[in-house]
């Protein structure tokens, strides 16, 4: 994994852990944006795994009447360990284990009560498609955002198509003269 992909993903992960302990799932989803950003720059998988997790968290942690569901300390449990693991392994430039340490949280879902699985496996596939919508909005083209995820370029069309991200008015630039003289007038004084 690259040195700076690597750092950021770190500090994504350790902020989710303080969000986590603090109960503040919004900024969980601030994480998320922040990271989906830099999965627009870089393309890398891992970042972009990240920002789904982060995201797919945000939804589950915000909503209340989950936290009475049977499993819900289990999962909580499972997912600071993991999270935890992750940071600590990233440090150490232990790639395999991170993987390990990610792929647990997600794993630990099957052990869940089948309600809260059920939700918890909605959260994340639809996490998938809103952050393949983001990517998209950051100039990733469809097909490539579809490869990363992993999902189809109909269910991101579908969801763009749903919520207007497409109906943006590209921006209108300036005409070089008139960028020339707003220059010159702020470089003159």
């Amino acid at each position: 994994m690259q040195k700076d992909v690597k750092e950021k993903i770190l500090e994504i992960l350790r902020e989710s852990l303080n969000a986590i302990a603090f109960n503040k799932p919004e900024k969980l989803r601030e994480l998320s944006d922040k990271i989906i950003h830099s999965a627009s720059i870089y393309q890398d998988d891992n970042v972009v795994s990240v920002s789904v997790l982060i995201y797919a968290l945000s939804k589950i942690y915000e909503r209340k009447n989950y936290r009475n569901c049977r499993d819900w300390e289990k999962f909580n449990q499972l997912v600071v360990v993991n999270l935890k693991k992750a940071v600590e392994t990233l440090e150490k430039d232990n790639d395999s284990d991170y993987y390990k340490a990610i792929k647990g949280i997600f794993e630990s879902i099957n052990s869940l009560d089948r309600k809260l699985k059920l939700y918890i496996e909605q959260v994340f596939e639809k996490a998938k498609v809103h952050r393949a919508s983001r990517l998209h909005e950051h100039g990733i083209s469809i097909g490539r955002t579809a490869d990363i995820l992993g999902i189809s370029k109909w269910e991101i069309m579908d969801y763009i198509g749903s919520t207007g991200i497409s109906d943006v008015r590209e921006s209108k630039t300036i005409p070089i003269d008139k960028r020339l003289k707003k220059a010159r007038e702020l470089f003159s004084s």
